[in-house]
């Protein structure tokens, strides 16, 4: 499992506009539910100061944060998947109206009631026929206290066994696991129902945009692919580590494209790239491959499809280290934005952090050009949408799709995953979107679904000729 442990808090909502989302088994809702929390705050006692944009109001909902992220971990989590046959994730934005302000458990603590609306994904299975599910709300009614009431010396036995400090903690929080003194617990934990509601209302088969992708779209003739490989062991590489998971995945999509006769054209092995720009020995693996390849259905000239494959370390900590800092994905990462008509991205998400835009330096994505971007990392659904979308020039230009994951996605499947998707841009048959999220998931095999899907489609209109 892929997992890079940061706080974070969720943006304010802007729109909760149904937009097209289409995942092979996974359905994206509209999840509403009330619930309280008691929390430190002081010198507010009505609920109209809450609701309205100000300090208190920022106060509160930097609580209300923490407490609702408390949610990725339930909705991940096996009782959860006991009990409505699902796992799920809440989604990059939400909204929250107070209901009542209370006093709190003790001085300098308020008991707030508040509503929940945002958007979420969970399996299609759960969903009757009026397009519903209920689900099991469970929150740390004290979020900042909530970590250590639970500990047990120092060891927390309502989370992961291996991330079990307090910044983790959330991530993987589960009341009702074994061996969780709050098993059944309803005075330390709220427990409410949570209404679902589908908002994937798209029924026909889209396309990628296949006559701008392989037009001239910024690139001349070329297909230009971008694939990052992120290390699944994060350490200092000072050289190549050829026991990681990432590396053998590298491997196997790099077989795949022999065995398709692209051509190796370029290749730099043991490398990393300082912030000025210097090249070191490092763990960084890059190539380059090219083939030109038909696709008949479109146009009658062969397309110079070109691939860059790169391993290296993605983590934010590489680039920040005092101690050989390697800037190597940040490097190649920004042309990638700017240049790629499909970008593809397997490693860790570094809960947001890896890919984020604010920590890479300044840039404009040509908002002109048509672009796909693919994040094969964990519960990137979170994450990587509105972000991307906004940064792009808006959701309706109808200039990129983005294809997340909504659960934790395994290290042992990213070579399959990876070549799923590329395979279907290479083999010159125009394959739908829906045909593409399908065989996505059957990539994982055993590994069950990752709730992977391709949001931003809905202007797509473009469709091959008979």
């Amino acid at each position: 499992m892929r997992i890079i442990l940061k706080l974070f808090y969720f943006v304010l909502l802007i729109s909760l506009t149904a937009l097209s989302y289409y995942g092979g088994k996974s359905a994206e809702a509209l999840l509403t539910f009330t619930a309280v929390a008691d929390v430190p705050m002081s010198g507010v006692k009505d609920v109209a100061t809450l609701n309205h944009p100000g300090r208190f109001q920022s106060e509160a909902r930097e609580q209300i944060d923490l407490q609702v992220q408390h949610l990725m971990g339930v909705f991940q989590s096996d009782t959860f998947q006991k009990a409505i046959g699902s796992r799920g994730t809440i989604g990059e934005t939400y909204d929250i109206k107070y209901l009542k302000i209370e006093d709190g458990s003790k001085e300098g603590r308020k008991r707030l009631a508040y509503r929940f609306r945002g958007k979420s994904v969970f399996e299609k299975a759960i969903f009757d026929r009026n397009r519903k599910a209920t689900v099991p709300i469970k929150l740390p009614i004290s979020p900042d206290l909530i970590y250590k009431q639970s500990s047990e010396g120092d060891h927390n036995p309502c989370t992961d066994e291996h991330y079990n400090t307090e910044g983790d903690f959330w991530y993987f929080w589960d009341p009702d696991q074994k061996g969780c003194g709050l098993k059944g617990d309803d005075k330390q934990v709220y427990r409410g129902e949570g209404l679902l509601s589908r908002i994937d209302k798209l029924k026909r088969p889209t396309y990628p945009e296949y006559n701008k992708l392989l037009g001239d779209n910024g690139n001349s003739n070329a297909f230009d692919i971008r694939i990052f490989f992120g290390y699944i062991d994060e350490k200092v590489n000072i050289k190549p580590n050829r026991r990681d998971d990432a590396f053998r995945s590298m491997l196997d999509l790099e077989k795949s494209l022999k065995d398709q006769d692209f051509k190796k054209t370029e290749e730099n092995v043991g490398f990393r790239e300082t912030k000025s720009g210097m090249v070191k020995d490092g763990g960084n693996i890059l190539r380059k491959y090219q083939k030109e390849i038909n696709y008949s259905k479109l146009k009658s000239d062969p397309v110079d499809v070109r691939i860059q494959v790169l391993l290296s370390d993605t983590s934010v900590e590489a680039a920040e280290r005092s101690d050989k800092p390697d800037l190597t994905f940040h490097h190649y990462l920004i042309p990638a934005f700017k240049e790629a008509d499909l970008l593809l991205y397997d490693g860790h998400s570094g809960l947001g952090a890896n890919l984020d835009l604010k920590r890479l330096d300044q840039f404009r994505f040509d908002k002109d050009k048509y672009q796909i971007f693919v994040f094969n990392g964990c519960s990137t659904y979170p994450y990587y949408n509105g972000a991307f979308f906004a940064a792009k020039g808006g959701r309706r230009l109808n200039n990129l799709e983005v294809v997340t994951s909504g659960l934790p996605t395994l290290s042992s499947t990213s070579a399959s995953n990876m070549a799923s998707i590329m395979n279907r841009f290479l083999d010159g048959k125009l394959a739908t979107y829906q045909t593409i999220m399908r065989e996505l998931e059957d990539s994982n095999g055993d590994a069950g679904t990752y709730l992977s899907a391709v949001n931003g489609d809905e202007d797509n209109r473009w469709r091959p000729k008979k």
